[in-house]
Parts: structure tokens; sequence; C-alpha cells
């Protein structure tokens, strides 16, 4: 059985950290960068935030056929690692710089933008892949699983805190086009600690990933491994575990998102005479339990299995929302329902990547071909359409409970805003979460079946070769 060392099991993980940290310099002021720093047109800026965000969606599953079709020689998946980090630098770093013309730097900002994307894709998909070839135990699997989601919530503490000094700290370091330089060295620094980390799991991961039968040279074990596309496509319909799996995923990162991003709204709301900070401390805390209950994913994993712990985190989540729609006018007490919410939400989110894995080892089993690849991208893909989801479900909500800025910024708030923005906060991600327990349902798969399963894949391989 594949073990993990003492060092993959204590710095696994360090890869998330500069990733998130990358991702958040996006995602919180992308599209400031672009209406109020390069000063591109309103309508400009739309188009370019559709057009990418559609084909940043769909290279997400094509990034995981990128890596079921190649075999490079320092690992199927840890040679992306070593590949991609240093493109998605160069590139990232386009995407916030306003060079020539509004139309010149829009197709600048968009190339930069799709390219980084779709390189960062593809090593983000191989490094949470990578899991599979450290270990077949499932408490170790968790362990590292856990690990994964847990830099990526210190990555975004981080960044929630770093990147606005930073942008604006650097500014001041340029007479003119100063602020567009800011983020532009932003994004750098961002990127760059993307690499570090990344470049960490490589050095770790040396020994593993790699299977001498699989040579250039041996083009009978060559043909043996490659997959088509059909083979893709069976991995994934012929797959009822996956099925479940990216819907359960897909469907709570809907509640999980929706409810992050509308905090703001619901501070303002309820809490206009201390807004900023209670933003501040809401986000925090949020981010703290998330973390908490990602580092406690193996602990649940080896006392209940990866599928019970990932139900009982969804489930605690949903009942401690509720019960802080009943404490919202206590700015304490709901910060810590919400600390309590996030940190159960954590135990399951933790468990992401082990879900996804044990998807691709019930397909190669089943089917006898790798497809892990393609099937780990629809990982990335539930994250990015849970988003676009995300942001229909608050403006169609915003419009549905009378949200009016100029009425919150007077203060003239009424009952049904404050009620409406409460609901939600609390009532509809929870909902959201529920729902998402029901595909969760048909996930049959338990860890001993898993570990069988990878001894009796193990053995297949070994036997084509005699």
């Amino acid at each position: 059985m594949k073990r993990i060392t003492n060092t993959i099991k204590n710095v696994w993980g360090i890869s998330e950290v500069g990733f998130s940290f990358m991702t958040t310099v996006e995602t919180s002021f992308f599209l400031l960068f672009l209406t109020d720093v390069a000063g591109l047109p309103l309508a400009m800026a739309a188009i370019i935030s559709t057009i990418t965000g559609i084909a940043d969606t769909v290279s997400a599953l094509l990034a995981g056929v990128v890596i079921d079709k190649m075999h490079l020689k320092l690992g199927k998946y840890r040679s992306w690692l070593l590949y991609g980090p240093p493109f998605v630098m160069m590139f990232f770093a386009f995407e916030f710089t306003k060079i020539g013309s509004d139309l010149t730097a829009a197709i600048i900002i968009s190339t930069g933008f799709l390219i980084s994307h779709f390189i960062w894709n593809i090593a983000w998909t191989a490094n949470r892949s990578l899991v599979s070839e450290l270990t077949d135990d499932p408490t170790e699997k968790a362990h590292l699983s856990g690990r994964l989601a847990a830099g990526s919530n210190v990555g975004k503490l981080v960044a929630s805190k770093a990147v606005p000094v930073m942008s604006l700290g650097f500014a001041s370091l340029f007479a003119q086009g100063g602020i567009v330089w800011g983020y532009t060295l932003t994004a750098l620094i961002g990127s760059g600690l993307m690499l570090i980390g990344y470049y960490i799991h490589f050095a770790i991961t040396k020994g593993y990933d790699v299977r001498p039968e699989i040579d250039t040279a041996n083009t009978e074990a060559v043909k043996r491994e490659k997959v088509s596309f059909v083979d893709m496509m069976k991995g994934v319909f012929a797959n009822p575990t996956l099925v479940s799996v990216v819907f359960f995923d897909f469907i709570r990162l809907i509640g999980y998102y929706t409810m992050l991003a509308f905090g703001a709204y619901f501070c303002k709301v309820n809490y206009p005479d201390n807004v900023a900070a209670t933003i501040g401390n809401l986000l925090l805390f949020a981010n703290l339990g998330a973390l908490i209950g990602s580092l406690l994913s193996r602990h649940a994993v080896a006392k209940f299995g990866t599928k019970m712990s990932s139900l009982f985190g969804t489930v605690g989540c949903i009942v401690l929302l509720v019960i802080g729609y009943f404490v919202s006018s206590n700015e304490i007490v709901m910060i810590g329902i919400v600390f309590l919410a996030l940190l159960c939400f954590g135990v399951a989110y933790g468990l992401t990547t082990s879900l996804y894995i044990n998807s691709s080892t019930y397909s190669e089993f089943k089917t006898g071909k790798n497809t892990q690849g393609f099937i780990m991208a629809f990982c990335s893909f539930s994250i990015k359409m849970a988003i676009v989801i995300r942001g229909l479900i608050i403006t169609t909500g915003l419009g549905i409970i009378g949200y009016v800025a100029a009425d919150v910024t007077a203060k003239n708030i009424s009952a049904q805003v404050i009620s409406g923005a409460n609901i939600m906060f609390f009532i509809v991600p929870a909902i959201v979460m529920a729902i998402s327990l029901i595909p969760l349902m048909f996930y049959k798969l338990s860890d001993k079946e898993v570990v069988d399963m990878n001894i009796a894949i193990t053995e297949r391989r070994k036997n084509a070769l005699k």
C-alpha cells in the first residue's frame, strides 16, 4: 500500500496558500481594477468579465483532457507542478495592466486571463490528482484533502488583509500610472507565491507519480495507458459515484458562496453604524472556522468515514445557519454562530478532494482506464459554476427584498429589507445545502471498497506488463 512520508504529511497544502492568495487578488479586485483603475468603460468591463468567466469554466474541463492525454517524464500529474506556474505568473500579471488604448488594453487583459487560467486549471487539477499517487489509505487521503482546504483558507485570510495594503503601497512608489503598477506588482507577487508553493509540492513528492513501465520507448505500455475521449465520457457518465459527488459539491458550494458574498449586504442592513468592522470580523471568523474544520477532516474520517463525515459536517452547518437566523440582531452571538457553522462546513469541504479521487478510483476499477485528470477537473468546474449561480441568486434576491443602496446609506432601512437580508444570508444557503444532501445519498462507495479497488487496480497494471 502506498503511504505518505512525514514531510508530505506536515508540508502538504502549502501550494494552496499561494494559489488562494493569487486568486483572491482576482476574485476580489479584478472587476474593480477594470472599471476604477484601468478606467475601462463599464460595458467593456462587463464583456471582459462575462467572456473570460465562461471561457474559464470550459477550460476547467479541458484541463483534465490535457492531463489525461499527455504523459510527461516527471510524472503524469507531478510534471505540471513544475512546468505550469512560471507561465501562470507571466500571463496573470497581464490581467492587471493598462497598455495602449481601451480596446488594446482589453485584448491584452483578456488574453492574460484566458492563458493564465487555462494553465493554472491544469496545474490545480494535477495537484489534487497527485493525492491518489501519494497514498491508498483513506485517512491519509482525508488528511491531504483537508490540508489543501486548510491552505486555501489560510491564503484567503492573508490576502483579505494584505492585498489592499500591497496594491496601494506599490502604487505610491510610482509617479504616474502608479495605481495600475500597484496592482500589477501585487499580481506578480501573488502568482510568485503560487509558484513557490507548487515547487515545494513538486520537491516533497519526489519518487511518487513514477511508473517505470510507462516509458516513451515502451510503445505497447504507452498505448495501454492512453485514454480516448470516449474513455473519458465513460469515466463520467457511467460513474454514478462521480455524478453524486459533482451534484453534491456543486449545490453546496452555491450555498457557501452565496452566504459569503451576501455577508456585506447583511452587515450593512443589520449593523449600519459599524459596517466596516462587522464585515471584517464576519469574514475573519468565517474563514477561520472553515480553516479549523478542514484540519479536523481526517479525524472525522477516521471515526465516521468519508461519506458520513461529509454528511455530518454539512448537516451541522445547516442547523447552525438556521439558529443564526434567530440571533442575527446580536452581532457577537451571530459571528460566533457563523464561526461554528463554517467550522462544520470546513470538515465536509476538507474532504472534497477525497470524494473526487474515490470517484476516479471507482471509474478506473470499472473501465480499466485512468481518467483521473478529467474527473478531477469537475472539482474546479463545480466551483466556477457555483460562483456563476451565486451571482444570479444574489441579484435576484436583492430585487425581491427591495434592497436600495441609497436607503442603506441614509440608514433608512425598512423591516422588510432587514428580514429579507437575514433570510438571504442564513436561510437561503441552509436550504441550498440541504438540497445538496440528496445527491450525497446516492454515493454508495465505502472507504474499504476504495482500498480494495486500489489493490485490484495495482494488480491489474502489473499483470498487463507480463
